[in-house]
């Protein structure tokens, strides 16, 4: 199939028969992709193309259409999508602008080649591909300034192709084609040169002459300005009878290209080699300078080869390339590497000056005026560099190097980064083929996990995976997965990632190595200065932490609300640094290292809890904590943005030091930041902390296990709540553990209640208040005390529910807790609502909701709200109602808590009954209480559900006739949430 963009756009099979393709934005997809072959464009930039800046809103979806449409007519055409982009694939010979190109390059490298007869021949195909202007058929403002470019591209090429040929002599039979080329284009000079050059050779002069007066008269009247010096001279010279020398015509530049191969199986980083390609063509006043860095096996020299390929024929004097062995304990000195390069330009060895300076300044003067590409590739330092940057404009330069090269001033710094997932997963496609990678995904996936998405080590994987077609991506991803072993298995021949590493590693200083060792025993999280410097068991860690940043080999991952810089280390990294901790230090030295930090985090999480009000029961914080050596102050003027920073390290230093059998430290740890995670619900942090603490002694573990049962009350898990919360009862009593036997005993009270067992809740909840009233602990009696409001309210006994939740309330008040004032308000408005005094229980759930928004406390802000719509459809407030069911509803779903999720919904869907999306509501949240065995939640959705029904033409009998099943002991709790409800049903 062959295709056809310079000119009006064709298509047509390998024999010449026309193959149709239309509609507009077909053709101008296939037009823009065409222009691109073989080269990734952006789905973004394909719309934008496409429909011109104002794509419909199923852009996306019409535009895979068209894909597929262009992949049905095109038999046998490629079109890739990956990482965002889309790429058309064509043979050279399939495309005329590909064929334009490449006899365009191949003239020019005859040209620096020295045969001009070759050269033209090479142009005259290229410009014989040209059929007219681009696309003139289609409207393509988006290739607009593509277009430009590309006539400007051939106007040069057609300059090209004329000097060629007067250097082989054949002036004479040029000058027609030269004078409509003058005639067409008169302000162009060199035109001019060529036309008077083959004239003079001709033997007309005096025609040459004329050719000069006219061309000087074109440029003053349009341009105002006199021909230019070449042009004058060349007009001088015929003036004095001296023919033009034909080797003047032909330009030979700069022929020299060190660089090494290209990367076949390149992949990824689309946008960035945009970027820099645009950054080192960018015609400015100065040298642009790019630095690529990176950590050791990220791909920076890949990058970099793969941007100086492309940017061949933007330097056409050539491209100079050195490694500079930078990563190394002996790097190549820039004195050295001055000789290499002068030698690559053509300077003899008697010419180069033994002085630094001299050899610079000669180097510069070796490239002023040219366009040449320098690539430096593995520096070590701005020292190294400075003496190797070209000084005039025209020339740019590439330089990687795993150091950030900061000293090195007016460049842009690119950070070249592991690959994302889905670039890291082309790449194994690419490498090891996508049959196979496309088999395993899952599998794939891991693979590239356990490489960190470093390219190096997706290099050696794949590679291997390529080299053994019988071992699967499954067997490998298990292999990798264990890290004592991981390095070894990304070794293939020469490429090793440990060997990589290494060199970066033993370029350290020996605190630099000693932090970097023992950073990596603390697992793949960020961590602030401050654990670097109890790692170290020094004062400070500023200088070390620089060193290793500066060395690529620790990321910084901005900084936490405290201000504290934070610092990563890469996967492979760690493995690595874990590695020679076990061969270089001892196991004391390694244990020393941890304890301190384990010790640490306890002191800043003691000193950050007790900064916030008490929010869950079981944590008292009665042990007394060593104070921490790093001032407080400082780091925990916010202790929640503290705990938030710190999560997910102090989770994996609990399950380090239950792993070393420090277990008193871990429960102490897990205590401190349940205070956190408790207030904000954040109840899958919460599971995995006690998931780890599992393990521990068997006081901490009980603990465990009635946090862990808590939750899925909390969330609605309710399978085996009930019998989870008898056994820790009896462990916490078989342990004498009478704090922590309250509150199982409060909170299984709270659970009876409310999926209706309340006789059976009560004397737990007095119990609970008599241990914590033997306890001391206001606060925990002020809870149980709550559970036995709860309770006698579901039993009818509101005299007495009323009493249990005001207590409760002044029990609040002594302690000054603004949570425990909010619950207890939240409870008084509940009863009051039982009671059918619904001002008062409109006033303390209103004052309730504005003490938790200040607490930001949401899942007891979205229960209370709940109850308060409940008071407000009671009231008649409609509206008021749908707000508190709303707010309420969309708090549960991002807390998880399924009960009130589902009773949000109900009460919703009761705001809307008459319509089918009420019915719908109604059976989801149903279906949620049956699955949770909450008889009195059925029931009431039962009958809501039956109204909907008979309210849309259907039948309610049976869901009535349901509930009224399980309706057999009456529950005031049930009828009054019923009579809310239906009330807020019935409103106009």
């Amino acid at each position: 199939m062959k295709f056809g963009v310079l000119g009006p756009l064709t298509v047509t099979t390998s024999d010449g028969v026309p193959i149709t393709v239309g509609g507009a934005r077909l053709r101008t997809l296939l037009a823009v992709l065409l222009f691109h072959a073989g080269n990734p464009i952006s789905v973004g930039r394909l719309v934008d193309t496409v429909w011109d800046g104002a794509p419909p809103k199923s852009h996306l979806s019409n535009l895979h259409t068209y894909i597929s449409r262009l992949r049905d007519r095109l038999d046998g055409v490629r079109i890739d999508h990956f990482d965002g982009q889309f790429c058309l694939y064509l043979p050279p010979d399939a495309l005329d602008l590909l064929r334009f190109r490449r006899e365009a390059e191949a003239g020019r490298l005859a040209v620096r080649g020295g045969d001009p007869a070759a050269a033209a021949e090479h142009f005259r195909a290229a410009l014989a591909q040209w059929r007219d202007r681009p696309l003139p058929d289609l409207s393509v403002p988006g290739l607009e300034a593509e277009i430009t470019e590309l006539e400007a591209t051939r106007l040069n090429l057609v300059e090209e192709c004329f000097a060629a040929e007067l250097a082989t002599g054949r002036g004479g039979e040029l000058v027609g084609e030269l004078q409509a080329a003058v005639a067409e284009h008169p302000t162009r000079e060199r035109l001019c040169g060529q036309l008077m050059t083959a004239l003079c050779e001709a033997g007309r002069q005096a025609d040459a002459l004329a050719v000069y007066r006219t061309a000087r008269a074109t440029l003053v009247d349009a341009l105002g300005v006199e021909p230019g010096p070449e042009l004058r001279q060349l007009h001088e010279k015929i003036l004095r009878g001296e023919p033009p020398r034909l080797s003047a015509a032909l330009r030979t530049g700069f022929p020299i290209c060190q660089l090494p191969p290209d990367v076949a199986d390149f992949s990824g980083r689309a946008p960035m080699l945009d970027e820099l390609t645009n950054v080192l063509r960018a015609s400015t006043s100065t040298v642009p300078v790019v630095v690529l860095t990176g950590k050791p096996g990220v791909g920076k020299t890949a990058l970099a080869m793969r941007v100086a390929h492309q940017l061949r024929s933007e330097f056409p004097d050539g491209q100079l390339f050195t490694r500079l062995t930078g990563a190394t304990r002996e790097p190549k000195q820039a004195h050295d590497t001055l000789a290499g390069l002068l030698r690559a330009t053509g300077a003899s060895g008697a010419s180069i000056p033994d002085d630094p300076e001299e050899r610079a300044a000669l180097f510069r003067a070796r490239l002023a005026d040219r366009r040449v590409l320098v690539v430096l590739d593995d520096a070590a330092s701005p020292h190294q560099v400075r003496p190797l940057l070209p000084g005039t404009p025209g020339c740019a330069v590439l330089v990687s190097s795993r150091t950030r090269l900061s000293g090195l001033a007016g460049v842009q710094r690119f950070a070249v980064l592991p690959f994302t997932d889905d670039e890291a997963r082309h790449f194994l496609e690419r490498v090891a083929g996508p049959a196979r990678v496309g088999a395993e995904p899952v599998a794939a996936s891991r693979v590239a996990a356990m490489c960190g998405n470093l390219p190096l080590a997706l290099r050696i994987a794949a590679t291997r995976l390529a080299t053994r077609p019988q071992l699967s991506l499954r067997y490998l991803a298990r292999r990798l997965g264990d890290e004592r072993h991981r390095l070894d298995e990304l070794a293939i021949s020469d490429l090793q990632v440990r060997a990589s590493l290494a060199v970066s590693y033993d370029a350290l200083t020996p605190l630099g190595r000693k932090a970097f060792r023992r950073m990596s025993l603390l697992g793949p999280h960020s961590v602030p200065g401050w654990v670097v410097a109890v790692l170290l068991d020094a004062a400070d860690a500023d200088g070390v932490l620089e060193e290793l940043v500066e060395a690529s080999l620790l990321d910084p991952a901005g900084s936490d609300a405290a201000g504290e810089p934070r610092y990563r280390m890469h996967d492979l990294l760690r493995v690595f640094g874990a590695e020679r901790a076990e061969t270089e230090d001892t196991e004391s030295d390694r244990l020393g290292a941890c304890r301190r930090v384990v010790d640490a985090a306890l002191a800043f999480a003691d000193a950050a809890a007790r900064r916030m009000p008490r929010t869950f029961t079981l944590s008292r914080l009665n042990d007394v904590v060593a104070a921490p050596a790093v001032g407080v102050h400082d780091l925990i003027d916010d202790p929640v943005a503290w705990f938030t920073a710190e999560q997910s390290n102090l989770i994996h230093l609990v399950r380090m030091a239950c792993a070393r059998g420090w277990h008193r430290e871990a429960a102490l740890l897990a205590e401190r930041l349940d205070v956190k995670l408790w207030s904000r619900s954040e109840w899958a942090e919460m599971r995995t902390l006690h998931e780890v603490l599992r393990g521990s002694d068997e006081r901490t573990a009980a603990r465990a296990e009635f946090v862990l049962t808590l939750i899925d009350a909390h969330r609605g898990h309710h399978d085996q709540v009930a019998v989870r919360f008898e056994r820790c009862c009896k462990e916490f009593e078989r342990l004498g553990d009478l704090h922590a036997l309250a509150c199982a005993l409060s909170n299984y009270a709270h659970f009876l209640a409310l999926t209706g067992e309340a006789e059976r809740s009560l004397p737990d909840a007095e119990r609970a208040i008599e241990l914590f009233r033997a306890e001391g602990d206001g606060f925990g009696e002020a809870a149980a005390r709550r559970s036995a409001s709860i309770t006698l309210g579901r039993l009818g006994r509101l005299t007495e529910a009323l009493a249990h939740s005001e207590r409760a309330l002044a029990l609040a008040r002594e302690l000054n807790e603004d949570r425990q004032i909010a619950l207890a308000l939240s409870e008084v408005a509940w009863v009051r609502l039982l009671t059918g005094e619904l001002s008062g229980a409109r006033t303390a759930g209103t004052d309730a909701v504005t003490l938790f928004r200040a607490l930001g406390e949401r899942s007891a802000l979205a229960n209370t709200l709940y109850d308060l719509g409940l008071v407000e459809a009671r009231l008649g407030h409609r509206d008021g109602a749908v707000r508190c069911f709303e707010e309420s509803g969309q708090l549960a779903s991002d807390i998880d808590e399924r009960p009130l999720v589902a009773a949000t919904a109900r009460g919703l869907a009761a705001a809307r009954i008459g319509t089918q999306e009420a019915v719908s509501a109604l059976r989801d949240s149903l279906e949620v209480f049956r699955e949770l065995a909450v008889d009195s939640e059925q029931t009431i959705t039962l009958h809501l559900l039956a109204d909907a029904l008979d309210a849309t033409g259907s039948c309610g009998a049976g869901a009535r006739a349901e509930a009224d099943r399980l309706a057999d002991r009456p529950d005031l709790v049930t009828s009054v949430k019923l009579g809310a409800l239906l009330a807020l049903s019935t409103e106009d």
